[in-house]
């Protein structure tokens, strides 16, 4: 064999060597997911955010071939978590599970994070908050509740999930619109508020309408008001609170919390596709949409640009409502959160 023939068979087994490695690297990164993906959801066990997740996690990960490992992370109002995630690689490997909170933490002051900082894999649900007190509460009505909170101004306890959860803004809402004033206890999120609830350690607090059902027809938990412009068909014997006082048609145009699915920003486009086509099949399967429907929630299927445009719009309403409540350490403007038309 020539020294010329055996450097040209050199030459191309070198050549065929690269391109079989090149197409290995491509065939791997097609691959995803090639291990378990880590689900951190940024709410206690039993709560909305959590019982709406563990609904379309089963379903999601058949699309996807592997696991998805669900592990709650809870506290500062899903501050806790959405950190952690933010602190991940942004390969598609950690998802934040989460509420609406994340819009809100920079004019709370509970971190410089913001869904800006993540892409949308799913905006799931929306859904309202239910005023809630204990079964022989002597509250039998709204009106009876803001009547002892009048004359007890910062005496009642309120249960909120944290400073800027639903029934912290729940509490922002009642402030600015008949000026009374709650003593609020935290709690991780709905399902220990429920459990403090049952304990009557609490006068009131606000729960997710899915969390609070059941309780409601059981006669376990009085509802007295949805914070929502109409009534609730999971509840339909519950007044919605602008029926009670039209002055709260204009505070609740974008009230109510919602539910999704993201990855950190930087996350490969490819690999956001194959997860958010994993949970739209999820979303759209008949065992969810049931779930959403029994537990009185607003089917949303909201991605990409159309769910980044609802979390800018929410976060314009209820950031610049809770500054002017009062209950803000920074002003939205400073975060160039834009003013809502009126």
């Amino acid at each position: 064999m020539s020294k010329k023939f055996a450097w040209a068979v050199l030459v191309l087994v070198t050549v065929a060597l690269i391109a079989a490695g090149c197409g290995g690297t491509t065939a791997k990164k097609d691959a995803f997911p090639t291990t378990n993906i880590n689900g951190t959801i940024a709410w206690g066990a039993g709560g909305g955010t959590d019982n709406v997740m563990r609904t379309l996690a089963p379903i999601a990960e058949k699309q996807l071939g592997k696991s998805i490992v669900l592990s709650n992370k809870p506290g500062a109002a899903g501050a806790i978590a959405t950190q952690y995630v933010y602190d991940q690689k942004a390969d598609g490997y950690n998802l934040l599970m989460n509420a609406e909170n994340p819009q809100l933490y920079q004019i709370l002051g509970l971190s410089k994070l913001s869904y800006n900082d993540f892409e949308p894999i799913l905006l799931a649900v929306q859904g309202s908050t239910v005023i809630v007190v204990p079964k022989d509460s002597p509250y039998k009505t709204l009106d009876d509740l803001l009547k002892a909170a009048k004359a007890n101004p910062g005496k009642l306890t309120i249960g909120i999930s944290g400073v800027g959860g639903q029934p912290y803004v729940t509490a922002a809402i009642l402030k600015k619109v008949e000026g009374v004033t709650f003593n609020p206890v935290t709690f991780d999120g709905d399902g220990p508020l429920v459990t403090a609830l049952l304990g009557k350690q609490l006068d009131v607090t606000g729960l997710a309408v899915g969390a609070a059902t059941q309780y409601i027809k059981n006669g376990d938990l009085r509802a007295l008001a949805v914070m929502a412009t109409k009534q609730n068909p999971a509840i339909p014997e519950v007044p919605a609170i602008t029926q009670l006082n039209p002055a709260y048609q204009d505070v609740l145009k974008a009230s109510g919390f919602f539910y999704g699915v993201w990855v950190k920003k930087g996350t490969p486009e490819d690999v956001i596709k194959k997860l958010t086509d994993a949970y739209m099949v999820a979303y759209k399967d008949p065992k969810f949409q049931e779930y959403a429907q029994k537990n009185g929630l607003t089917l949303m299927g909201l991605t990409d640009k159309e769910a980044k445009d609802f979390a800018a719009q929410w976060q314009s309403q209820m950031a610049w409502l809770i500054y002017e409540a009062g209950g803000a350490k920074e002003s939205p403007e400073k975060f160039n959160i834009p003013k809502p038309a009126k």
